[in-house]
C-alpha cells in the first residue's frame, strides 16, 4: 500500500513538471516582457496609462455681423461702416443702402457728441486751449498785428547795423524784374542794404551796379548753390553768416517777417 501511494506521488510529480515544461515553451511566455503592456488594457497592472487627450470641439463661428450700435471700440466701428458701405455700393439693393444710411446716421452722431464734448473741456481747460497762445477775437488779432508789425521794424533796425540782404537774380528772369523794386523798398523803409547778385552778368533797371556771381552763391549756401531765382539770403557782413530768406517772388510784408521769425524766434515758439 505504501509503494502504491509512493508511485502515485511520483507519477504526480513528473505531470506536473512536464506541464510547467509545457508552459514555459509556449510563444505568449517567451514574449511576455518584450510587448508593451499598453496594447492589452484588460491586463491587472498597478499603473495606468496617461489620459487620452481631450478631443477639441470646434467653436462654432457666429458669422451674423453685429449691430454697429453693439461696437465697443473705433477699430470695429469703422470695419463695419467700410463693409456696409462695399455692401451698398455693390449690392444697392434698398435694404443695403438703408442700413449704410442708417450706420453712417450713428457714426455722424457719435462724432458730433464728442466734438461738443470736445469743446466743452477746451473751454473749461486752460492748457489745452489754443485760443489763450493765438486769440480768435478780432480787437485781439488787430492788436496782435500792431506789436507784430512793431516786432519787424524793431528787428529790422537792430539787423541792418550788421546785415544786409543778398538778392541773386538773372537778368532774364520776369519775376527777378518784378521783386527788384520791392526790395528798393524795403531798403527805403527800414533801412536793411540790399546788394544785387547776377547769375548771368546781366543787370536789372533797380540794380545797375550788381556783382557777377564769383562764386559768392556757393558760399551764402554752403555749397548748396542757387537752385531757383530770384533768391534772397540774410548775410552778415562781417563774419558772412547767411541766413535764406526764400525764394521765388515775394511781397514787402512776407519778407520783413520772415526774417522777424527766422532772427528772433525758435520753431513752434509762436504755434
Amino acid at each position: 500500500m505504501k509503494r502504491l501511494i509512493a508511485l502515485l506521488a511520483a507519477v504526480a510529480l513528473l505531470m506536473s513538471q512536464a506541464a510547467f515544461a509545457i508552459a514555459d515553451s509556449s510563444p505568449a511566455n517567451n514574449v511576455w516582457w518584450d510587448d508593451t503592456p499598453w496594447q492589452n488594457p484588460e491586463r491587472g497592472f498597478n499603473w495606468y496609462p496617461p489620459d487620452a487627450p481631450p478631443v477639441k470641439k470646434d467653436k462654432k463661428v457666429d458669422t451674423k455681423p453685429k449691430s454697429i450700435k453693439a461696437l465697443t471700440t473705433m477699430e470695429e466701428l469703422q470695419k463695419e461702416l467700410a463693409r456696409l458701405k462695399d455692401l451698398a455700393i455693390m449690392q444697392p439693393t434698398q435694404a443695403n443702402v438703408r442700413n449704410y444710411l442708417e450706420a453712417q446716421t450713428y457714426v455722424m452722431d457719435k462724432s458730433s457728441v464728442f466734438a461738443d464734448t470736445a469743446r466743452r473741456v477746451v473751454w473749461a481747460t486752460p492748457s489745452v486751449d489754443y485760443n489763450n497762445r493765438s486769440p480768435t477775437a478780432t480787437f485781439a488779432q488787430l492788436n496782435k498785428k500792431d506789436m507784430r508789425r512793431e516786432a519787424q521794424e524793431q528787428t529790422l533796425a537792430e539787423l541792418s547795423r550788421d546785415y544786409g540782404l543778398m538778392f541773386f537774380f538773372r537778368s532774364d528772369c520776369p519775376y527777378c524784374h518784378q521783386q527788384a523794386p520791392v526790395l528798393r523798398l524795403l531798403e527805403r523803409n527800414y533801412g536793411l542794404p540790399v546788394m544785387g547778385v547776377s547769375m548771368d552778368g546781366g543787370t536789372l533797371p533797380q540794380f545797375p551796379d550788381a556783382r557777377r556771381d564769383n562764386g559768392i552763391s556757393m558760399t551764402v549756401s554752403n555749397g548748396q548753390g542757387i537752385q531757383m531765382v530770384p533768391a534772397l539770403f540774410l548775410v552778415h557782413r562781417e563774419t558772412r553768416q547767411a541766413v535764406p530768406i526764400g525764394s521765388g517772388a515775394l511781397a514787402i510784408d512776407e519778407i520783413v517777417e520772415r526774417i522777424r521769425v527766422l532772427t528772433r524766434t525758435q520753431p513752434g515758439q509762436e504755434f
